[in-house]
């Protein structure tokens, strides 16, 4: 045997099959991939008997050497690893596997099945799971926004826009809004992993099915159903020269991972979004905003003695990272394939299943070490609110521009905050100074609304 200048990588003889791309040494296993190939196998054994393609004996022997694979996936005889996976070795070794392990043979036990229609099929089984975990972890983040909104709905804090003060609004309102924009991508989630129910086992990239048996895609799909529980369907199959075109789209690689690949760029940009926001809000702790608190997780400098870092926000801003390069790895992909095959999809495939699993992970991390823990600084956000200079609107809104410029005139030359400059100038009562500047009503705009307009009318300003 000869060797390539960088040598060789020695294997135990029960190793079927290597993969590598040279610059990374380190396999890791995907037993979900795995998985998923010993049920196309069982479901496609159990067709082809049905069909007397195979002795009963056979197929027996098939499911049952397919079920020790499915009770423990994590085998050494199956490895994969790589960023890339040839979907045709994978599967001819996986033939191998079963044939020594049922002693029925490759051909039989790949009876009606392409290397293409497997790979395709059992990477929406392997997707379709994983999206399940993703949004596990993306739910567990919006139920805790969703009771940060509750727990702070009387919370009041100066609102900010391009970092300048405005008027209040409550932090519930600030928690709710990260929840409604988190939420919408969640379900944008849920839709797009639907398309991963129409699986194409049994079409054949050759002809109109000229490789498997009549009704085996049907036998096959249906007992797939069974063996994952899953709502599988077949892709459509249409005398329609269009609708009946629908197993050739499956097999070029449609843009099933162009939309998950999107929807999870959506769903790491909220969550950049909030990490952003958590940021700022709680930058200080004395010289920033500092509004809010996060959980103090880890020192953050060797020479700062108790300084924090966000940590968790900085995380939520390196899933975004990835996972926008990782959008575009697929859109490259989609338009450089074949014509007539999806090739690209394995690395796809792979990187999106590290994407769904950071996003996942990601959400319950942020969840347990930041947001569960995050509280309001009363001192702090009381003090903005009583000193912003924005609340001049309020004035203007109620008084007009030109008592509200005179107000800020003084507010400004005797450094007072606005409520205290409207009192100087003598233009309004103490009491209608504290009744117009009750930020609690900000938490209700229909309730501000009716009470500037009670109070320009008391004023004879209406």
């Amino acid at each position: 045997m000869k060797f390539k200048a960088g040598g060789g990588i020695k294997s135990p003889p029960e190793i079927l099959m290597l993969t590598s791309n040279r610059e990374i040494k380190e396999f890791r296993d995907y037993p979900q991939l795995i998985t998923a190939y010993a049920e196309i196998k069982k479901a496609s054994a159990a067709a082809n008997a049905s069909l007397g393609i195979l002795d009963p004996s056979d197929a027996e022997a098939i499911i049952k050497a397919c079920e020790e694979i499915i009770e423990n996936p994590y085998r050494s005889e199956l490895t994969t690893g790589t960023l890339h996976i040839n979907g045709l070795a994978y599967n001819q070794a996986f033939n191998r596997l079963l044939a020594a392990k049922s002693g029925v043979l490759e051909e039989k036990i790949n009876a009606g099945q392409g290397y293409e229609d497997v790979f395709n099929t059992a990477q929406n089984l392997v997707v379709y799971r994983a999206i399940n975990l993703t949004r596990s972890g993306v739910d567990n983040l919006l139920q805790t926004l969703r009771n940060k909104a509750v727990e702070f709905r009387n919370e009041m804090h100066i609102a900010r826009s391009h970092l300048q003060e405005s008027l209040p609004v409550s932090w519930g309102a600030v928690f709710g809004a990260m929840y409604i924009r988190l939420k919408r991508s969640a379900d944008e989630l849920q839709r797009v992993q639907d398309l991963f129910l129409g699986v194409n086992l049994g079409l054949t990239p050759i002809d109109s099915f000229t490789h498997s048996a009549p009704g085996f895609n049907a036998l096959a799909v249906n007992n797939l159903r069974k063996v994952t529980g899953l709502p599988l369907h077949s892709v459509p199959q249409d005398d329609d020269p269009v609708l009946g075109s629908s197993y050739v789209e499956a097999l070029e690689g449609d843009d099933r991972f162009i939309r998950l690949s999107s929807v999870l760029r959506l769903i790491a940009l909220n969550l950049a979004r909030l990490g952003n926001d958590f940021y700022i809000y709680s930058s200080g702790p004395r010289c920033g905003i500092s509004e809010l608190s996060l959980p103090a997780i880890a020192p953050g400098s060797t020479i700062m003695p108790g300084k924090i870092n966000p940590s968790m926000p900085e995380l939520m801003l390196q899933v975004m990272h990835q996972t926008v390069g990782i959008d575009q790895l697929a859109a490259f992909s989609f338009v450089e394939e074949d014509i007539d095959i999806g090739s690209s999809n394995g690395w796809v495939f792979f990187q999106l299943l590290e994407i769904l699993e950071i996003i996942g992970r990601g959400c319950n991390k942020f969840v347990e070490k930041c947001v569960s823990g995050i509280r309001v600084k009363h001192d702090e956000s009381s003090a903005h609110l009583e000193s912003a200079a924005s609340l001049i609107s309020l004035a203007a809104a109620v008084f007009g521009r030109e008592i509200a410029e005179k107000v800020l005139a003084v507010a400004s030359s005797q450094n007072l905050s606005v409520p205290q400059a409207l009192l100087q100038i003598e233009e309004v009562t103490a009491e209608d100074a504290e009744a117009l500047f009750n930020f609690d009503r900000f938490s209700n705009p229909q309730e501000l609304t009716r009470f500037i307009s009670t109070f320009k009318n008391r004023q004879g300003r209406a």
